[in-house]
């Protein structure tokens, strides 16, 4: 299986090289979108704060914004199989872009000490955990989207809407403390800030005490497992509603 999704990913890999144009264009909308945010509540924060936010605040949270989305970003709104291939690509995609970014953020880090994070390899190491699961529950919502081609054309609208709807619960403009309340909580209820806030309020420090890491992992995990049961429900039904003809 590893030697498999190797050459899986070695294919993907080389694939990418053909659409070098395409992949800096989507990195450079990875790195934009934040920056803008990130450029939006400096100016709003001032020499002062808000919601606890301060401009150190923001700048890590937004270049923790660029790394992780770009580490559980998900596209395979198709209803294609096997998964496998799909992973791969996703894969190879995320080490291109995500190692980018890291270098940026390195290099930032020498003449910007705002942007810095402190040395906590327990941190870190937690960290990574849920980027891997934010990483797959990403994959199988737009995956399990991708399937809903097979009762609908309109697909990769629902996929477009869910990316909207994310760019504000999913904390990618905003952290969820900013938000209203009612909205935050909707966001925590939802699997929304399982796929970006979490993790990214993790690798800055805003997740204080084991219980509160505890339950954002579980939660993950509920979400994760929720959506890997509508992608199979999806995937079996669809297969029965599904015909094709041809020669």
């Amino acid at each position: 299986m590893i030697k498999r999704y190797a050459a899986l990913i070695r294919n993907a890999w080389l694939v990418d090289l053909q659409y070098r144009a395409s992949i800096v264009l989507w990195l450079l909308w990875g790195v934009t979108e934040p920056a803008i945010a990130l450029g939006i509540w400096w100016a709003i924060a001032g020499d002062g704060s808000v919601a606890g936010y301060a401009r150190a605040d923001f700048a890590r949270y937004f270049f923790a914004v660029m790394l992780i989305n770009q580490l559980t970003i998900a596209w395979d709104s198709r209803p294609l199989h096997p998964a496998h291939e799909a992973v791969a690509e996703n894969i190879a995609y995320k080490a291109r872009t995500a190692s980018v970014i890291l270098v940026v953020w390195l290099v930032v880090t020498v003449a910007w000490p705002a942007v810095r994070l402190p040395f906590d390899p327990g941190r870190w190491a937690v960290t990574a955990v849920a980027v891997l699961l934010a990483a797959a529950m990403r994959f199988f919502i737009s995956f399990t989207t991708g399937l809903l081609a097979f009762w609908t054309t309109r697909a990769t609208a629902i996929m477009d809407l869910h990316a909207g709807v994310s760019l504000f619960l999913a904390g990618r403009i905003a952290p969820l403390a900013l938000l209203p309340p009612a909205v935050a909580g909707v966001a925590g209820m939802l699997w929304f800030r399982s796929m970006l806030a979490f993790p990214v309020d993790l690798l800055t420090g805003a997740v204080h005490g084991t219980d509160a890491i505890v339950r954002g992992l579980a939660a993950q995990l509920v979400w994760l497992g929720v959506w890997v049961g509508a992608y199979r429900l999806a995937w079996i039904r669809g297969l029965r509603r599904y015909g094709a003809v041809g020669g």
